[in-house]
């Protein structure tokens, strides 16, 4: 049966009809009933008139009139059944129950045969109901009657019935099922009016995304239409330098090419190549091209281009990002697919352009449901993909290094990662994660098993053949080379389909290739360089491998090198490349120094010519650069994308506001305004991990105005001399060094002026846009920001009992009956240490009431220093800021040196050929003057290329790698100061080089003074005037040395630390020891008057003792002039520079 307008008919279910009506509770199941048919009213929970003229055709053609219309539903068996737009025919024999309605109202299907029958649920497949039919076919469904009888001797009407409108408004913009049903339950007639209502105010509130619908267009041919999506930014720059990548999904054949972008402003360049390579290598023309709205797709150049094509572009809608659902999809698979592969094989996150270019030419393989289960491969080519040279990503494989080997009888080979399929060549890439070298190569054993990232074992015993031209960049230690395992070899003969490589990265320094690639596979033109390697001689050519099952017979041959494995060399002069002169160079010694090139990426372009199987071996890229740290965003819109940041600077902006650093006020006139901006720094532990995120709002004091908005700026801070002779109190005592650290320190103080601000960037108050920030509190930035901090932080410490030191303003001190307390004050980092532990404790928690501070515990990393304790002593180390400075220079895989400087080398102003551009010379020698606070090894070669800031030269920057050679070998160099021994007495080494200093003939002082045992202070400096002989020379040294000890005895009389004999100064010139005891040259002296009383005074009241010391004896012999390795290892040994293993063995 059919619900049909009158006179219509339709076939279905023989159903009897019937004038009378009885409360029936059985519906019989009907496949040909179009809708659920009942006679009784009352099996309806929810009913309305039907107002339709149409009415039920019957097997005879006779018409049944439908009065009613609701919701019913019914309970067979456990599970309840819901029947919408149930009609009431009164006329009908029996309860109807149509199968198609019932599975689409309940989201089931139906299974039977001539006796079962099943309903389960399409989702979980859950049985819903089972039932048997009743021996004559039909199948019914029993429930018990739920509803209320429906009496209708109890309905009036008071005037006339409302409109479902109204009672739609009145119950809250309900939906009309919920009106009707509610209506029904309360027996309410009701006019229903909802089929010409729109109600907007439930469009106001309930408006949301209309569903989509299947796309019905479909490509017909290849490049008709090509999808395009940006990835990016990616959580860390590649080891690439990469941050981005863009890819194009042909339509028709699902086939992904992905290009590696440093900036979104790189995609139309991008487009431009991928156009080129598809009219070039496929003749065929894009004919539409379906993108989001990016910028980086709608920029002038971008749509000029397309409009000169006759490209037609389809933009998405704004915030629709299902309108380009195949780009979205393809990003998701590559993105999952990457995130696998990088999971099982335990790679770093910079490595993650390898997983996605390794993933997509893995899904161009895959078969494809909406392809028909073909693969994209093949209906672009329409040839099957050969998978049998694949491999597991990021497992183990071995290379032949035979070429590279600096001797005969260093190894073949050694254990590597493999990257993927190697650019144009039919080879792989395989990355060495001991030496941190990529090497292209044709003959491969893979181990399947074994993922050197993700185990890796003890190191090698023996190292790889390196080259200094190779690529280098840090990673994690390498795995050793084990024993060989059964494995199958790789020819590199793979399909991988090409991942296009921009080419806005083409490298600074030029990439000339050795010998010339082969034909069959040009490059393009502007692909930039990277190429075979020179030098396989006939005799490398003809060598082969062979290990037990391993055959070599069915790989494809190579060019002219014989698929000897490539390194990406860099040549910096093209015509290095062919020195056929005759002259013996290092070069034709196979001597190569070594050089780094930061921030670069070389890599080539190499294209099919015409056929398939050339361009299957077409990879994206094939060189890496240095793996960076995460780098600090530049301004605030690079920041607010990446969460890590956005969310420092929410938790800046809340204490802030905390500490009431502003209030928003109108505008003022004729005042100055300051700027404000963010300023991003990672913090990071000793071992180099990342600690947290912070981000600073800053003022841009430079638009202060003196006498306006500032007065005093100077801020005291601790001397470095200080900073040790506290840590030696605390060795020698045994005491425990605490730190803390102060959150916002600036915040804290005060600030007397009247300073205006902006506000801060991305946090404008919506409601006092135009308002400006007055500041309460000093913010980072401010001139005065340092001292009023300083003032408030000093002036509360009185009130806890502590006494500033007069001869360093940051040092402070509590003395009692229990002990004694000392405090250091570097800016917002606090050192305390003391004898009365529960004193200290008191004091930690006062402060921290008084301001919003974290105790760190132990003191662990002060001012870059990583301070270690052991069971015999404290250990100062800059192991972490060495590093740094050596990765800054791009010396980290440099050849060590014994010394910082040659002996007897002297540097001449003029010597060599000045620098282009010495920012770098200035940046890396004034990172090495911090780098003196625990290496005071460096400290006279540190002073000498101090002296040529002003225009150093390549002669000069030599000497600078000198020294940051001789730190790459010395990095566990730590200074030690050992435990007990609570004696505090004093005693220096004083000595200078008469007239070393060869361009100005100025003589050059040093000394350095112990506490104990352990190196309090040293100097080395060049003398401010001429010395006329060494004696002279000598004596200013003598004196600037007792300047030195008399500051420390003050230091430590104001600590209440007596010293129980006088300083001893010991120095090897008797000449001026003699003038410190009588004046038998002090006519020849006289214009020394000041140091000679200065010297003698001391000496004359027993305040300072000399002694004369042999030259070999003079420790402070390293500050004043280069000596030999011998003399100067064991004056190392005597400034308490030792490596852990030498403590270890001394415990």
């Amino acid at each position: 049966m059919s619900a049909h307008s009158s006179g219509s008919c339709s076939s279905g279910s023989s159903g009897a009809c019937s004038s009378g009506s009885q409360v029936n509770e059985v519906w019989i199941g009907d496949t040909g009933a179009t809708h659920h048919m009942t006679s009784d009213l009352r099996n309806l929970t929810i009913a309305h008139p039907f107002e339709s003229s149409k009415s039920i055709t019957i097997g005879n053609g006779e018409g049944l009139h439908i009065k009613h219309i609701g919701s019913a539903i019914i309970t067979p068996a456990d599970h309840t059944f819901k029947l919408n737009n149930v009609l009431h025919v009164p006329h009908l024999a029996v309860n109807l129950l149509s199968f198609n309605k019932l599975c689409k109202d309940n989201h089931c299907f139906i299974v039977m045969d001539d006796v079962d029958i099943c309903v389960q649920d399409k989702a979980s497949k859950a049985l819903l109901y089972k039932g048997k039919s009743n021996g004559e076919g039909l199948f019914l469904f029993k429930t018990p009657n739920l509803t209320q009888p429906y009496n209708h001797s109890h309905t009036a009407f008071i005037g006339s019935a409302v409109k479902s409108t109204i009672w739609h408004q009145r119950l809250g913009h309900r939906s009309p099922d919920i009106v009707s049903r509610m209506l029904s339950q309360s027996r309410i007639t009701y006019n229903n009016d909802t089929s010409t209502h729109m109600c907007v105010d439930c469009l106001s509130g309930k408006m949301h995304r209309l569903p989509f619908s299947e796309s019905v267009s479909q490509s017909v041919s290849p490049f008709q239409k090509i999808h395009s999506d940006l990835w990016g930014p990616a959580p860390c720059l590649s080891v690439e330098g990469f941050k981005f990548y863009v890819t194009f999904i042909d339509d028709y054949t699902k086939f992904v090419w992905i290009y590696p972008l440093i900036n979104k402003s790189d995609t139309f360049s991008t487009f431009v190549k991928f156009y080129n390579f598809v009219s070039t290598q496929f003749h065929i023309l894009i004919q539409s091209l379906q993108t989001d709205g990016g910028g980086e797709f709608n920029s002038k150049a971008f749509q000029s281009f397309l409009d000169s094509k006759g490209i037609l572009h389809l933009i998405t809608c704004p915030y629709t990002p299902q309108q380009n659902g195949v780009a979205e999809r393809k990003n998701r698979h590559l993105v999952e697919t990457c995130i696998s592969l990088m999971s099982a094989a335990k790679f770093p996150k910079p490595f993650w352009f390898h997983a996605v270019a390794h993933s997509s030419n893995l899904i161009n393989r895959m078969p494809c449901k909406s392809l028909l289960y073909h693969s994209p491969y093949f209906k672009l080519f329409g040839v099957l993909p050969d998978l049998k040279s694949l491999k597991v990503f990021g497992t183990a494989c071995y290379p032949y290094l035979r070429p590279y080997s600096h001797d005969k009888l260093d190894p073949r080979t050694t254990m590597c990662v493999f990257l993927g399929y190697a650019l144009g060549y039919k080879g792989v890439f395989c990355y060495n994660i001991e030496h941190h070298k990529l090497w292209m190569c044709r003959h491969v054993i893979h181990d399947e098993s074994t993922f050197p990232f993700k185990c890796p074992p003890s190191p090698p015993c023996a190292s790889a053949p390196s080259s200094p031209s190779s690529v280098a960049f840090s990673t994690s230690p390498s795995p050793s080379p084990a024993s060989l395992p059964t494995a199958s070899i790789s020819s590199g003969h793979s399909s991988m389909l090409p991942v296009l490589t921009s080419d806005q990265l083409q490298v600074v320094l030029p990439c000339e290739p050795v010998s010339q690639p082969s034909a069959a596979i040009p490059a393009l033109a502007d692909g930039g360089g990277v190429s075979r390697d020179a030098s396989s001689s006939s005799s490398e050519s003809s060598d082969s491998m062979t290990n037990g099952d391993i055959s070599n017979n069915d790989l494809p041959s190579d060019s002219d090198n014989g698929g000897l494995p490539q390194e990406l060399v860099f040549v910096e002069d093209q015509a290095q490349a062919y020195n056929n002169h005759s002259m013996l160079t290092r070069a034709k010694n196979g001597i190569v120094k070594h050089k780094t090139f930061q921030d670069y990426c070389a890599y080539s372009c190499v294209v099919q010519q015409g056929l398939i199987d050339e361009l299957a071996y077409f990879s994206g890229f094939s060189a890496i650069m240095d793996i960076q740290d995460p780098i600090e965003p530049k301004s605030f819109r690079a920041a607010a994308s990446i969460p890590e940041w956005d969310e420092a600077m929410y938790e800046e902006i809340d204490a802030l506001l905390k500490q009431g650093t502003w209030e928003l006020v109108p505008l003022p006139k004729a005042k100055n305004i300051v700027g404000s901006k963010w300023i991003y720094k990672i913090k990071k532990n000793p071992d180099g991990s990342i600690s947290r995120y912070k981000a600073r709002l800053v003022a841009q004091g430079f638009s202060q105005e003196k006498g306006l908005d500032y007065d005093e700026t100077f801020s005291p801070v601790v001397r470095h001399s200080t900073v040790r002779l506290v840590v030696a109190l605390a060795a020698m005592n045994k005491w425990e060094l605490r730190q803390l650290d102060v959150k916002n320190a600036f915040l804290h103080g005060d600030l007397r002026e009247e300073v205006y601000m902006v506000q801060p960037q991305g946090f404008v108050d919506s409601k006092h846009p135009d308002h400006v920030c007055l500041l309460k509190k000093s913010l980072y930035g401010l001139k005065q920001a340092p001292r009023a901090w300083n003032e408030k932080f000093t002036n509360f410490l009185p009130a806890l009992g502590f006494q500033f030191s007069h001869y360093d303003p940051s040092l402070f001190v509590k003395h009692s009956e229990k002990g004694v307390i000392i405090l250091l004050l570097y800016v917002d980092d606090i050192v305390i240490t003391g004898s009365d532990k529960e004193s200290i404790e008191a004091v930690i928690t006062e402060l921290s009431e008084a301001f919003d501070m974290k105790d760190l515990g132990s003191l662990s990393y002060f001012l870059g220093i990583n301070v270690q304790y052991k069971t015999t002593g404290i250990l100062l180390s800059q192991e972490k800021y060495a590093k740094e400075l050596i990765a800054k220079a791009g010396l980290e895989t440099c050849r060590e040196c014994v010394s910082p400087c040659l002996p007897h080398v002297q540097l001449l102003k003029n010597d060599g050929n000045p620098l282009a551009n010495p920012t770098l010379y200035r940046s890396i020698v004034g990172a090495l003057q911090y780098l003196t606070f625990t290496r005071p090894d460096i400290a006279f070669a540190v002073n000498t290329v101090c002296q040529f800031m002003s225009t150093p030269t390549d002669v000069h920057f030599a000497s600078v790698k000198r020294i940051l050679r001789y730190i790459q070998g010395t990095l566990s160099k730590r200074m030690f100061y050992k435990y007990g021994n609570g004696v505090p007495y004093i005693n220096a080494y004083c000595d200078a080089d008469w007239a070393g200093e060869v361009n100005h003939r100025r003589s050059t002082t040093g000394f350095i003074v112990y506490l104990a045992h352990c190196p309090i202070s040293w100097q080395s400096k060049k003398q401010g005037s001429v010395s006329r002989s060494s004696t002279e020379a000598e004596y200013r040294a003598l004196a600037n040395t007792t300047a030195e000890i008399s500051w420390l005895r003050h230091v430590l009389c104001d600590l209440h630390i007596r010293i129980p004999a006088p300083p001893l100064l010991k120095c090897d010139n008797l000449s001026a020891l003699a003038l410190c005891s009588n004046p038998v040259f002090h006519s020849r002296i006289k214009h020394l008057d000041n140091d000679f009383h200065f010297v003698r005074e001391r000496v004359q009241r027993q305040d300072l003792l000399l002694q004369y010391v042999p030259t070999e004896q003079q420790t402070a012999d390293i500050f004043t002039k280069g000596l030999h390795s011998p003399l100067f290892k064991s004056h190392c040994s005597n400034l308490s520079l030792v490596s852990p293993t030498e403590i270890e063995g001394r415990c």
